[in-house]
């Protein structure tokens, strides 16, 4: 398993978990264990890492990274 996101919010760590599963990717979610991530700072939930299978790890990240290419073009308009 390796780590594709680490110590992000759990509200958006399940967004990236659902985009993965949406193209057949399998990942976990993880407390991170960073210093000072108390619920009373970061919310419910704390940080968390999203893990997924070493086969997975380039889509995973080809994914992302065609996410962002996206998102940049609608506001470079």
């Amino acid at each position: 398993m390796k780590v594709l996101k680490s110590g992000i919010p759990e509200f958006e760590a399940k967004m990236y978990q659902e985009i993965l599963l949406k193209e057949g990717i399998f990942s976990e979610l993880v407390d991170s264990h960073f210093a000072y991530t108390d619920s009373i700072y970061f919310g419910s939930g704390g940080l968390v890492d999203i893990i997924i299978p070493d086969d997975d790890f380039e889509e995973a990240v080809q994914i992302f990274e065609d996410l962002q290419e996206r998102g940049r073009g609608k506001t470079d308009e």
